[in-house]
């Protein structure tokens, strides 16, 4: 009954109710939009820094993160490698060196970060291929195989096939040389980690640089990146007392995650004011349709409605119109996300700059992602505030005293 006459008592004053559902469905539905892009860069920047780095998890000779000397290594890597890939968790394993030195030739000399990888392996983690412009990734047509980026190229003046001088320093600090041929040249990532990287063997580098079967590092690749510190947390307690150290890609670079933290919270910051405002918009209106319904309110008393009765059905109408906005507002919401998905916004061409983080350039095209749990505890978020809202409202009508309402505005 009391649901019956708290519909009815919508539509009454039509241009009210549209005022307020108005209201919720906009900011409701600008949530769920606003949740869609924001999840949807989080998950980019995940991605981004996990390519980077070379993976969810990274194991290292102890301290190597914090002073990559080049003397701490992971010994019997491939030991190490197989009890790794027994985790269910991970999904690719790769071992690499990584060290630093010069690519030359007879006239100039450039500096680069050298790395040594197998290219089946490094596959699952960052895929070269889609930045070759000329020949390949460590195709095996070469002895001794080198992949340098355009801007070294040219620097060097090399092309494909060319021969290049790779010096480094040896694992135990002697300066070492070795001849190269130049296997594949990649497009420029100015501001990325990789910048000014060479791709070569792992085996050949380890024999460069005398490191015999040990790496410098093996990155760890997990079908869940939820799942890295559990993974970690295990790898730590298989491997005390190898003298390695196992990181996160959140605690190899935390200003990524300080990051994340930061715009998550501004964005619940924003949406909470937003939220804010209209709530008291709504109170407001309650308010006024309570005051301006003090007789109904009389005669519905008299008619043996008790105060209990009356702050009810002020609660159901509220419910109602929420219904109805949020269900307007989640087709707006699912509008904004379905053509987001499809089409993408290019803020970095919208506001002609580029976002770098501790020196990884950030994709500035946002698509959205629906995180479903996010969107229900929001849905819920929401539909309180506004159930709250109502409570002023309801207990100014629940006060209303029977005789003096049916008196008013006689």
């Amino acid at each position: 009954m009391i649901a019956r006459i708290a519909w009815r008592n919508l539509w009454r004053n039509k241009t009210r109710t549209a005022i307020v559902v108005s209201a919720i469905a906009f900011s409701y539905g600008l949530m769920l939009f606003m949740f869609g892009i924001t999840q949807d860069s989080y998950a980019k920047m995940e991605d981004t820094i996990v390519e980077a780095i070379g993976g969810h998890i990274l194991i290292h000779g102890d301290g190597y993160w914090d002073l990559p000397t080049g003397g701490q290594t992971v010994e019997q890597p491939s030991v190490r490698r197989r009890e790794i890939e027994e985790m269910p968790e991970v999904s690719a394993v790769a071992e690499r060196v990584v060290g630093y030195g010069l690519i030359g030739t007879a006239v100039t000399s450039e500096g680069a970060q050298l790395r040594g990888v197998r290219p089946e392996d490094e596959r699952a983690f960052v895929d070269l291929e889609d930045r070759v412009l000329e020949g390949g990734i460590l195709t095996g047509e070469r002895d001794m195989p080198v992949v340098i980026d355009v801007e070294e190229a040219a620097t060097l003046g090399v092309g494909i096939g060319d021969r290049v001088v790779v010096t480094g320093s040896e694992i135990d600090g002697d300066v070492t040389r070795g001849l190269f041929f130049v296997d594949g040249i990649l497009e420029s990532t100015p501001g990325q980690i990789d910048e000014g990287t060479a791709f070569v063997r792992l085996e050949d580098l380890q024999a460069l640089l005398g490191y015999g079967d040990a790496v410098t590092q093996i990155g760890v690749r997990l079908h869940d990146d939820e799942t890295r510190h559990d993974v970690a947390t295990r790898l730590r307690r298989q491997f005390d007392g190898h003298q390695l150290e196992v990181l996160t890609w959140d605690e190899a670079v935390p200003e990524f995650l300080a990051l994340i933290e930061l715009d998550q919270a501004m964005t619940w910051v924003y949406l909470l004011v937003i939220i804010f405002i209209v709530v008291l918009g709504i109170t407001n209106t309650f308010l006024m349709a309570v005051m301006e319904r003090v007789r109904e309110f009389g005669l519905l008393s008299a008619l043996g409605m008790g105060p209990k009765s009356v702050g009810v059905l002020i609660m159901v109408e509220t419910a109602f119109l929420a219904a109805v906005g949020m269900g307007a507002g989640l087709v707006l919401g699912l509008v904004g996300h379905f053509w987001v998905s499809a089409h993408g916004i290019d803020m970095g061409a919208a506001f002609d700059m580029d976002i770098d983080v501790s020196g990884v350039s950030m994709e500035m095209v946002i698509h959205s992602h629906l995180d479903l749990p996010l969107w229900i505890m929001g849905s819920v978020v929401i539909f309180l505030f506004i159930c709250v809202a109502a409570l002023y409202p309801a207990w100014r009508a629940m006060r209303l005293a029977p005789s003096e309402a049916m008196r008013f505005y006689e």
